[in-house]
C-alpha cells in the first residue's frame, strides 16, 4: 500500500469529508426528513439518538466532556452545541447519523493541502457548535439544533462503506 494510499483509506475511515454517492442522490431528489418527522411522542430524543461515551454523572446533574464547555445538564436539558441531551441521567447525541448538509466538492475546497489535486470529496456536515464565531461560514446550521434543520438519514457506517466503494 502506498503512502498516498494509505492517507486516503484513513481519512476516508475516519469520515473526514466523504459521503456516499447514493446520499448525494437522495438530496438532490428531496427525500430530506423534515423536522419533528421521527422523534418520539412527548420526548426529546431522535431514532438516531446514540449514548455519548464522553460524560459522567455528577451531583449537580450530567457533565458532557466532549469540549471545554464542560456543560452540566439536568433531565431533559439540551447542551450548549445543541447536538446533546441528557434522558434516565446518560447523555445522547441527537446529531448522530443525522447529517444536514451533504455536498460533493473539489477536493481544493478543503483545508488538505496538495491532497489528491482535482479529485472529488462528499461533504457532510450536523447542525449545533460549542462555538459562536462572528464570522462563520456555516451559521446557518452551527447556531441551530439538528432538530431545527433538514436532515438526511445516513449512519456513519453506511458512509465510509459507500465511499470506500466508489473510490472517492
Amino acid at each position: 500500500m502506498s503512502k498516498r494510499d494509505f492517507i486516503r483509506y484513513s481519512l476516508l475511515g475516519l469520515g473526514s469529508s466523504a459521503v456516499s454517492l447514493k446520499a448525494a442522490r437522495a438530496l438532490a431528489k428531496g427525500t430530506i426528513l423534515k423536522e419533528g418527522a421521527t422523534p418520539e411522542p412527548g420526548d426529546r430524543m431522535w431514532r438516531w439518538s446514540k449514548e455519548s461515551p464522553y460524560y459522567m454523572v455528577t451531583a449537580k446533574g450530567v457533565k458532557c466532556q466532549i469540549c471545554p464547555n464542560n456543560c452540566v445538564m439536568r433531565e431533559g436539558a439540551e447542551s450548549i452545541c445543541r447536538t446533546h441531551v441528557v434522558k434516565d441521567d446518560k447523555l445522547y447525541s441527537i446529531a448522530y447519523g443525522n447529517p444536514c448538509s451533504v455536498h460533493i466538492d473539489p477536493i481544493e475546497k478543503k483545508p488538505l493541502f496538495h491532497y489528491l489535486p482535482a479529485s472529488m470529496s462528499f461533504s457532510i456536515a450536523t447542525a449545533g457548535c460549542t462555538f459562536a464565531c462572528l464570522n462563520c461560514q456555516n451559521w446557518e446550521i452551527s447556531q441551530k439544533s439538528p432538530k431545527e434543520t433538514e436532515n438526511v438519514d445516513l449512519m456513519p457506517d453506511k458512509v465510509v462503506a459507500e465511499a470506500i466503494s466508489k473510490r472517492l
